[in-house]
């Protein structure tokens, strides 16, 4: 048995086991009456070949749209009957089908929720309904400032690496995948060997395990091996600056960045402080600088993203377009003073109490801290360090928040939206 950090309550216990050629994490919190439980697939977009971009948050978003058995309109009644919801998730380093039901609707609902897993159709009606959807939300993103600078600004960031494109792909990938990439992806990608289960609620730890391994068993096997992770080493540095236009826009944007380390580094919990300390709330500095201060701002704000390989330092200024420069150089400005000066104590203590904040309220759920096991498993090679990163964040200086910031905020990527030139 082991143990990772569950929020207000305590620590979640939990117990790590294969099951059917699948890694499993087993969290029994007896006497709630509740089940979550997520199959996590181990590969993502950063592990598309050329020519596959979009395809692995394609084919997850299909899985729940029809199987051999049932179609998409049958599993979304008989989980309904069940009082249970599933979903489904993509991203860079994972996909992941999830459900969430009372102990006593969980046998069905996961026997419909591996069913999926295993056995869908990709009906090509269905996939036609999912690319118009697709399609639809890609445009979106085109008309939204923050979203079309961020995915340009992260292409850059991660030039020549799979964690440079959106997870979604582009409107030409949405376009170019058929049902047929659908069915070689899922044969190679979603195998008992990629998964990771993760689990927590209302159960009996043996029970479950002979549960999931009838549905794990006689998983079709397909004549290849399982494609291998190809994402293996963290992308090269490149820091690179954009410059985007768009027409009829009355307001400029502007997403910048530095490359930062796994979660599994030394530097991590003080960079995460240093993160909190810049942007994140109402007191960080770029807020009380930028926008108090010098009202250049309509919307603003900074993050610490982190994938399993490497992570990244976001700013992000939304300003008019005659303050541009100057909402530029103020981004820069503020994290250049983390390098030069130390945090004050209550600096310090709010930016902890923020990040522990979150930490805390994000597992409250059975869904979060399945989400929470399952990631630091992933990414830092074990779910028990989860448990040891309050004590991290607990023990960072306004020293290393400073020595981070000088390490690893060295040259900026950065993406300037501005008004198509008249």
């Amino acid at each position: 048995m082991e143990a990772a950090h569950g929020g207000s309550s305590g620590p979640v216990r939990f117990e790590r086991m294969k099951i059917g050629g699948a890694d499993a994490l087993l969290a029994p919190r007896p006497g709630t009456g509740l089940l979550a439980l997520a199959a996590i697939i181990r590969r993502g977009s950063a592990d598309e070949r050329e020519g596959e971009h979009g395809l692995a948050s394609f084919t997850a978003s299909m899985l729940l749209r029809g199987t051999q058995r049932r179609s998409s309109e049958q599993i979304a009644f008989d989980l309904e009957s069940l009082g249970a919801i599933a979903g489904e998730g993509d991203g860079m380093d994972t996909c992941s089908l999830n459900v969430r039901c009372s102990t006593e609707a969980a046998p069905r609902a996961l026997e419909i929720l591996f069913e999926s897993l295993r056995e869908p159709a990709f009906d090509a009606r269905e996939h036609e309904v999912h690319r118009q959807e697709l399609l639809a939300h890609l445009r979106m993103i085109e008309d939204e400032k923050f979203s079309y600078t961020y995915r340009e600004y992260v292409k850059a960031m991660f030039t020549g690496h799979g964690y440079g494109h959106a997870s979604e792909g582009e409107l030409a990938d949405a376009e170019r995948i058929t049902p047929a990439d659908c069915r070689r992806w899922h044969a190679e990608m979603i195998r008992p060997e990629t998964l990771l289960i993760a689990a927590v609620g209302d159960f009996e730890v043996g029970a479950l395990r002979d549960q999931l391994a009838g549905l794990l068993a006689d998983w079709p096997v397909n004549d290849g091996p399982v494609r291998p992770r190809i994402a293996t080493q963290p992308p090269a540095d490149h820091p690179r600056e954009l410059e985007l236009r768009k027409p009829e826009l009355n307001q400029g944007f502007i997403v910048g960045g530095f490359r930062t380390p796994p979660i599994t580094d030394p530097d991590y919990a003080a960079l995460r402080l240093g993160s909190a300390a810049l942007g994140e709330g109402f007191a960080g500095r770029i807020f009380t600088e930028l926008r108090e201060k010098r009202s250049l701002a309509y919307a603003l704000g900074a993050t610490l993203r982190s994938y399993r390989l490497t992570g990244h330092q976001v700013l992000y200024i939304g300003t008019k377009p005659e303050s541009i420069e100057e909402a530029r150089a103020g981004l820069l400005r503020e994290a250049d003073y983390l390098k030069h000066n130390l945090l004050s104590d209550e600096e310090l203590n709010r930016a902890r109490e923020y990040v522990l904040g979150k930490f805390v309220m994000g597992q409250q759920s059975h869904a979060q801290r399945v989400s929470h096991l399952a990631w630091w498993e992933d990414a830092a090679g074990d779910a028990a360090e989860g448990w040891r990163y309050p004590e991290r964040l607990r023990g960072v200086t306004a020293a290393q928040v400073r020595e981070a910031a000088r390490k690893w905020w060295v040259e900026p990527t950065m993406a300037v939206l501005r008004p198509e030139a008249g």
